[in-house]
């Protein structure tokens, strides 16, 4: 489990859900890298945004970074979690968002490379994230669904967005990226809606998660019950800022999730999310609000 500032106080809960598992290891101090073995994946509280952290065989992957103003904090979080250096990011989708905080991240880290979808942003906020990508030199890559990786002996597969032609949306076309672990899965999505998540869920990597990053934080349009009936997630991590302007996560969502049993945890709520996948068992750790 990784190791926080003093004021930070790390809280593991235990979740009675089928193969899963914890201890309690409040443990504030000098930054920790994850147990030989294991799948880390970090669900960053960087507000109304995404930031997720996967870690891996002694690899580190950053997807999305929060808006601009989450930038610091997300140098400083994977510091925390020792990382040097980061063998890919993720932009899920070019959502000022999820890319902003890129620009501290490219500046702190040397980026080896940098995966997109593809669908064009013409922001000047996506548009200096492109510049920033070019003075690191890092290679970028289009990752559409049947591109696979190994990421440290993590296999991560890119399921979405189709592989022939974009949806209409942005959100739809974000990068949908299933992590398999041993017999652990997870799901990180971005902003994925109705149209991508029926495009996942009638693909050929359905089955049971450890672990979802609920897409599009929470909102209406996305966690349909076809979604969720076809990956069926033990536990759903809820990427969203407190007091948000959007109305996320919306109590219809937050109702689905709890008809399908699931285990949900928000960073609004419970600050940082850590999940550490060894074995058979997941540990959830959090840095506040037990």
């Amino acid at each position: 489990m990784g190791r926080f500032a003093p004021f930070l106080l790390l809280v593991l809960f235990l979740l009675l859900v089928a193969s899963s598992g914890c201890a309690a290891l409040p443990t504030p101090g000098a930054a920790q890298t994850p147990p030989s073995g294991s799948l880390v994946v970090s669900f960053i509280d960087v507000g109304q945004g995404d930031g997720v952290l996967v870690q891996s065989g002694g690899e580190s992957y950053l997807l999305d970074a929060g808006k601009a103003q989450a930038g610091p904090k997300v140098v400083d979080f994977l510091r925390s979690r020792g990382v040097e250096s980061l063998d890919g990011i993720v932009v899920s989708n070019p959502d000022a968002d999820h890319i902003g905080g890129f620009e501290d991240v490219l500046g702190a880290f040397e980026v080896a490379n940098v995966y997109l979808s593809g669908d064009p942003k013409g922001t000047s906020t996506y548009n200096s994230f492109l510049r920033a990508v070019q003075d690191e030199g890092s290679e970028v890559v289009e990752s559409r669904a049947g591109m696979r990786m190994d990421w440290g002996g993590t296999m991560a597969d890119v399921i979405a967005p189709p592989p022939d032609q974009l949806f209409s949306e942005t959100n739809d076309n974000s990068v949908g990226i299933l992590l398999t672990h041993g017999s652990a899965r997870v799901l990180l999505a971005g902003d994925a809606e109705k149209k991508s998540e029926e495009y996942m869920s009638n693909g050929s990597y359905t089955g049971p998660l450890t672990v979802l990053k609920v897409t599009h934080h929470g909102s209406n349009t996305s966690s349909t019950p076809l979604f969720l009936n076809s990956f069926k997630p033990e536990i759903a991590v809820i990427q969203v800022g407190a007091d948000n302007s959007y109305g996320h996560p919306t109590p219809q969502t937050l109702e689905r999730l709890q008809k399908a049993g699931v285990q949900v945890f928000r960073n609004d709520e419970h600050g940082d999310v850590i999940v550490t996948i060894d074995g058979e068992k997941a540990d959830v750790a959090v840095t506040k609000g037990a």
